[in-house]
């Protein structure tokens, strides 16, 4: 019996173990170097007919995404896309920005909108990207991120 309730306890912590993103509706969140969990305190949207902005940031950095268009679909990043993230902390990353060496160290991602929500006016996505600093001798690695339910807003100023 006594092993029966040991299996049972593990199964129960094991099966109470879920996603925090289910309890974070907007949320907008990453994985820091693959160590720093980053999640948004503040955040917005910005859609215009120059593109759509994304910005979060919270008290350790802020990551701002751009993309030209707002649709369902990927917009790779790099320094020769037109589509861009950065991160800034004490120092500002930029997917526009490449690695100096002897071996070319090039930034790269994507961002990808999985549903753009019209009726509620809401976005969800991933991505993730490597981005250097201006010199091109620092970079950051923003992976696992995720937005989700994020509300948009229309700038007709443009």
């Amino acid at each position: 019996m006594n092993k029966f309730q040991c299996l049972l306890v593990v199964l129960l912590i094991f099966n109470s173990c879920e996603n925090t993103i289910e309890f974070r509706i907007p949320a907008f969140q990453a994985n820091v170097n693959g160590v720093q969990f980053w999640e948004a305190s503040s955040f917005s949207v910005t859609t215009d007919t120059n593109g759509t902005i994304i910005t979060g940031g919270n008290l350790s950095g802020t990551i701002s995404m751009y993309m030209p268009l707002l649709e369902v679909g990927t917009n790779n990043l790099g320094s020769s896309e037109i589509a861009n993230a950065a991160y800034q902390d004490s120092t500002y990353y930029s997917t526009t920005n490449d690695g100096i060496a002897s071996i070319a160290y090039l930034s790269d991602g994507e961002i990808t909108i999985e549903e753009f929500n019209s009726e509620e006016n809401t976005i969800s996505g991933t991505f993730n990207f490597d981005a250097y600093n201006n010199t091109g001798e620092y970079t950051i690695n923003i992976s696992q991120g995720v937005f989700y339910r994020l509300p948009i807003s229309v700038d007709s100023g443009n």
